[in-house]
């Protein structure tokens, strides 16, 4: 199963260079009603809730993926990097960064992201589930959170407390298609996940505001087949009648530039 990962030109260069991804831990990611939903499975939501949102945000990571590496919100949002400036004429929007970033194909299974004993929450079971409202009633296991802090591994007994702990998103975010696997922080270092096999690597592809720069794909190109060489590599490109990306093979790409 591939899933993609959408990266900044700076994170991508640590992907190709370290083959290494992510870990966050929810306090930083953008959404500000993470893990809330823990905090309505009891009759009495208030109680410790401040120690175990600390408990579940603090010892574990998460890394989000998706599985459409051609969505123009997510490109926008996530797809960030630098505008190449070309010699060979004026471009308007030289100042814009967004979609000059580059999204990573990766094959969970490869990568060991799909595998119950490495992970807390394995991606074949991380699918985000959106909802227009908050969760109200208890789920199962609510009262018990010692598998948070004893656990490294994916127990099925608490799936429905995983899901509702790192899973349940607000409906706004369902254009991300999001996947989440989830690892316990003291198996990590510094939140940072050394993946093993560089071939789990699939697919690249490069957006669509540096897609006409000759030299920038040229360079690109050297780089991922000289690190991640079982890399497909492709371009994001203009669909000609609807309103959505469609890829070029990198050579369809740079033959378009010559």
């Amino acid at each position: 199963m591939i899933l993609y990962k959408y990266t900044d030109m700076k994170t991508a260069d640590l992907i190709i260079k370290n083959a290494t991804v992510k870990f966050s831990k929810a306090t930083s990611l953008n959404d500000p009603f993470e893990l809330s939903g823990m905090h309505y499975h009891t009759k009495n939501p208030v109680g410790n809730m401040d120690a175990k949102y600390l408990v579940a945000s603090q010892l574990h990571g998460i890394l989000s993926l998706t599985r459409n590496p051609l969505n123009p919100l997510m490109w926008a949002h996530y797809g960030k990097g630098r505008k190449i400036k070309r010699k060979d004429c004026h471009e308007w929007d030289s100042g814009n960064h967004s979609h000059a970033g580059l999204v990573f194909g990766i094959d969970v299974n490869e990568a060991q992201l799909n595998c119950n004993l490495n992970n807390f929450l394995p991606a074949k079971y991380g699918s985000v589930i959106y909802t227009a409202t908050k969760p109200s009633d208890p789920f199962k296991d609510s009262e018990n959170w010692d598998f948070l802090q004893t656990d490294f591994s994916f127990n099925s007994r608490y799936l429905e407390a995983l899901q509702r702990i790192f899973l349940y998103k607000s409906s706004h975010w369902a254009y991300e298609e999001e996947v989440r696997i989830v690892k316990h922080i003291a198996v990590l270092d510094n939140e940072i996940f050394k993946i093993d096999s560089r071939s789990c690597f699939k697919e690249v592809y490069i957006g669509i505001r540096n897609s006409r720069d000759y030299n920038y794909l040229i360079s690109t190109k050297r780089k991922i087949n000289k690190h991640l060489p079982a890399c497909s590599i492709f371009v994001c490109d203009y669909d000609q009648s609807e309103w959505n990306f469609r890829k070029l093979t990198i050579e369809q790409a740079l033959n378009r530039c010559k």
